[in-house]
């Protein structure tokens, strides 16, 4: 079996996080002085519609692992691949196996000589030693498809968060999950999850019906 399985939802929760976190504080930054000191003057009297408006929204990373349908699409795509590699690697490996038996018992029946059961014995390291190379290869080509596929993942909920947090006036939006929270409480008319969900499967499924009008 492929001995580097990919961790996907993991590395999701961790990156995902990082993400949220980033693209909310790079709209924080003062554009120029003369922003910043026009905000100074109007700070007081926009303290009172801030904490309604809200500066501050935070999105649940569990449910986008549930709920986008782009993830959920490609994170069962990725486990059916990795079983199915696993499955072939280990077809071969018991083909090997078995081999391996046959040779040995041939020999002690007599029915191998001493030099054709060095070449048959150097003909199955070979195999062996390929097979440990494809494995390795397969690999490396689910772990660089799976980046690519975080990458698109992180793209998108870049694209959707920066739009979002413009249009409500958000300065930050953080990210939260079950078990790994890094916000102790929240108020619930804070959670933007929905809205940014249904933005994000919105933006998927038509890039998807485009696809397939196009193929």
């Amino acid at each position: 079996m492929i001995q580097n399985k990919i961790t996907f939802t993991n590395s999701f929760y961790f990156v995902l996080a990082l993400l949220v976190s980033f693209v909310a504080l790079t709209g924080c930054q003062p554009k120029d002085s003369k922003n910043a000191s026009a905000s100074t003057t109007t700070s007081s009297s926009a303290s009172s519609s801030s904490s309604s408006s809200g500066d501050i929204a935070y999105v649940n990373i569990d449910s986008l692992t549930v709920y986008y349908d782009f993830y959920v699409e490609i994170k069962e795509r990725s486990e059916k691949n990795q079983i199915e590699a696993s499955r072939q690697f280990q077809q071969q490996e018991i083909q090997l196996q078995s081999e391996a038996e046959s040779l040995q018992k041939r020999y002690q029946q007599g029915l191998l000589s001493e030099n054709g059961a060095k070449k048959e014995q150097q003909d199955l390291q070979t195999k062996a030693q390929m097979l440990d190379r494809q494995k390795a290869s397969k690999s490396e080509a689910l772990m660089l498809q799976e980046q690519k596929n975080m990458d698109e993942i992180f793209s998108n909920i870049e694209e959707v968060l920066e739009k979002y947090k413009e249009e409500k006036g958000y300065k930050v939006v953080l990210g939260t999950q079950k078990g790994a929270a890094t916000i102790l409480y929240a108020d619930k008319n804070l959670d933007i999850t929905k809205p940014v969900l249904e933005r994000l499967n919105a933006k998927y499924k038509a890039e998807k019906d485009s696809t397939e009008v196009a193929n």
